[in-house]
């Protein structure tokens, strides 16, 4: 692998997801054979993710998106024991031919808004076939009890403060802010218009959330029930329990590929995985095995015709070291 068709792979290999598009892979070709994988130390989540097990899993979808760009380019990659210091190793081993997931690791997104009325029945039926890591709720009934669960979830992790303060400095609210197309959660990314980014900037300060929460204005201001209503599906994504979590990215990864080759859209509810009582309250609900663990549950539909928005990704500059 020469060095253009590493920077070529790199770049369709960071459009994978990560949590809160931190970006936290970094990348360094060894030599022709061998790359490493690498964490940046300014982006982790030390108050939304205090184990690192879904920044670790974010290594895992980027290692998976080498794995598939690589493929589309001939070229098979396997993944290799790390070294000291990496989080990752990945070696080029022989020809390949293109993986059925890759043409569509570029065009993946995450869509935050409100979906069709199409209920997306075939391609639902297709994705429990293709991935049969996921558990598709369909009866309204679920989606609803999902949704006022994702709330109540979210509404306890906007009320600790350091977690609060941590996803605002992630948040890039006006097309002004410096990083606005190169990482975090942009406005536009959100389906927030300027004047609901504007808002958010404003009521998610410490200090005066804790006063709209006190007025009864928190689950307003945090909810998202009606958008996860609109979905046609809610899959909730579970692996082995014992499982390392760069595999379980790997993983994450792929199932969100078969979402995208379907033609589906969709959206990570995390904090319904990393909430104890949700996690708990959907396990049991839902019946899923105890060596079983929940990773995310998504919401799935249509998102209507050219609403996604383009990629938020730091330059290769950044990312390759």
């Amino acid at each position: 692998m020469t060095p253009d068709d590493f920077e070529a792979v790199v770049a369709d290999a960071a459009l994978s997801p990560n949590v809160h598009n931190t970006q936290p892979t970094l990348w360094r070709r060894i030599d022709t054979r061998t790359i490493a994988l690498l964490e940046a130390p300014d982006r982790t989540l030390p108050h939304g993710d205090p184990t690192g097990r879904d920044v670790a899993a974010s290594h895992g979808a980027a290692a998976e998106g080498f794995i598939l760009a690589a493929s589309l380019r001939g070229f098979a990659v396997r993944p290799a024991l790390a070294h000291e210091g990496e989080v990752g190793r990945l070696l080029v081993d022989g020809a390949a031919t293109p993986d059925l997931l890759a043409p569509f690791l570029t065009r993946r997104r995450t869509y935050r808004g409100r979906f069709t009325t199409d209920r997306m029945q075939a391609a639902l039926t297709d994705l429990a076939v293709a991935a049969p890591d996921l558990m598709l709720l369909t009866r309204t009934e679920d989606i609803d009890h999902v949704a006022r669960l994702n709330d109540a979830a979210s509404l306890r992790g906007f009320r600790n403060k350091a977690f609060r303060a941590e996803l605002l400095s992630w948040m890039r609210l006006s097309p002004r802010h410096p990083r606005w197309s190169k990482d975090g959660l942009n406005a536009r990314a959100m389906e927030m218009s300027s004047l609901e980014a504007m808002g958010a900037g404003v009521a998610l300060r410490p200090g005066v959330f804790e006063i709209l929460d006190g007025l009864g204005l928190g689950p307003v201001l945090t909810g998202e029930a009606a958008v996860v209503n609109s979905a046609a599906a809610v899959a909730l994504l579970h692996r082995p329990a014992d499982e390392a979590p760069f595999e379980t990215g790997r993983a994450w990864h792929r199932a969100w590929l078969e979402m995208t080759r379907l033609g589906l859209a969709a959206a990570p509810m995390t904090v319904l995985a990393d909430d104890t009582d949700a996690a708990a309250d959907l396990s049991v609900r839902f019946n899923l095995p105890p060596d079983r663990r929940l990773i995310t549950v998504f919401r799935l539909g249509r998102a209507p015709d050219s609403s996604l928005p383009p990629p938020v990704r730091r330059p290769l500059k950044d990312v390759i070291i």
